[in-house]
């Protein structure tokens, strides 16, 4: 009981939702529950450190802390990106006894975030862009942890039976209708890439339906685009005559200009603010230049290092099993946002990509116990069925 209640807490500092109350909490908070979630999985007797992931985090706190000192920042934007960057331990500690723990977090957060995006549509049935809202005011980042927990709808999909997996089959409906209803571009590209990824690793006949209907779908783009309900659509959607006033390109100019400026501590925690509100942004839109602005270039090269270790989980579990691959789709799903959105801005945010990474881990790890079991098994069986060689006639030697 007390595992279900404190997944419940965590669910509504994952979710963003308590920034209702105080945003200032939901920063906060959300690292000391990052640190304590490290703490229990440390102290947990099935416990495994993952040293690069502890000293890329620990630095990144050292060089926060030097970044401010140096560039004289004030106080809250310090303690805001130090909270941000200490969130990043709990991606340095797995176990297996955490793993109720990350599932309850998981399902309950695609729950309340789904049902918290549908409550919003029914109040206001007409689909635009940015009129679902969140109270941290990253409504965009609602989509990608739908998407980060979708693989484990699947999952249930697959595991469940009769009733049980009508209900989830639901879920799964839902859980996509909020992301379309959310219109972020990414949340929708990044879930169609999620869907076909598992179609096309699952189902051998429908993967070659898939494949050709895209061939299709490329081969009469310009046909299509004629039809007046598919050409109102993507407009809708932003996909086509959509011109931001303050386009990736331009943020990213901006950006790369100050580090060039500042390549070693950036420009100081909490300051790119100052220097993106000129054309009304408050970030980079992108976690790694997010960071190097913001830290430096170390620092950014830090975290990259920890994304390219995390990306090696789905990487190599494309020639494992199929939960093991599905377990591994989340940590696509946030990386896929992060390219241009900034969720290691919110610490929750780390936290529930270190839940779902705990999980991944697992399934790597119990299916390369699993191999290696299968192996030796397989070693026993040939050497008790090998017959050792019959020996032959002896030659008599010839007599001189």
């Amino acid at each position: 009981m007390s595992t279900v209640m404190a997944a419940l807490l965590v669910t509504l500092l994952t979710s963003c939702l308590t920034s209702a109350v105080s945003h200032q909490f939901t920063i906060v908070g959300g690292a000391a529950a990052a640190v304590v979630y490290t703490v229990a999985g440390l102290i947990s007797p099935r416990a495994r450190l993952h040293p690069m992931f502890l000293f890329c985090a620990a630095t990144l706190t050292v060089l926060v802390l030097v970044s401010s000192e140096v560039n004289t920042n004030n106080m809250p934007g310090t303690i805001h990106i130090f909270s941000c960057y200490i969130a990043t331990l709990a991606l340095a500690v797995s176990s297996p006894d955490l793993s109720k723990f990350c599932r309850w977090v998981i399902f309950c957060n695609n729950i309340l975030l789904t049902f918290f995006v549908l409550g919003q549509v029914l109040r206001n049935p007409s689909l635009k862009a940015w009129s679902i809202d969140n109270p941290s005011g990253a409504a965009n980042l609602m989509a990608a942890q739908i998407n980060m927990t979708l693989p484990f709808v699947l999952m249930k999909i697959h595991d469940s039976r009769e009733q049980r997996r009508l209900l989830w089959i639901l879920l799964l409906i839902l859980n996509c209708t909020a992301v379309m209803a959310i219109m972020s571009r990414n949340g929708l590209g990044t879930m169609l890439i999620i869907l076909t990824l598992y179609i096309l690793f699952n189902h051998k006949s429908l993967s070659v339906f898939l494949v050709g209907s895209i061939i299709l779908l490329m081969r009469f783009l310009d046909e299509l685009m004629q039809i007046q309900f598919i050409h109102l659509l993507l407009i809708r959607f932003r996909i086509i005559g959509y011109k931001s006033m303050a386009p990736r390109s331009l943020i990213w100019e901006i950006a790369f200009h100050h580090i060039r400026e500042n390549p070693w501590l950036g420009v100081g925690p909490g300051r790119p603010r100052e220097f993106l509100e000129v054309i009304d942004i408050y970030h980079a839109h992108n976690d790694i230049i997010q960071v190097a602005m913001e830290t430096g270039l170390p620092a950014s090269a830090l975290y990259t290092t920890m994304i390219a270790l995390l990306l090696t989980l789905p990487l190599f579990s494309l020639r494992r099993d199929r939960r093991t691959f599905m377990a591994c789709l989340p940590i696509l799903a946030y990386f896929a946002y992060s390219w241009t959105g900034c969720p290691l801005g919110l610490p929750p945010a780390t936290l529930l990509l270190a839940i779902c990474v705990n999980e991944a881990r697992l399934h790597v790890t119990a299916r390369s116990t699993e191999e290696q079991a299968q192996q030796q098994r397989n070693r026993h069986f040939h050497a008790r069925t090998t017959l050792p060689p019959v020996p032959g006639p002896a030659r008599l030697r010839p007599q001189l």
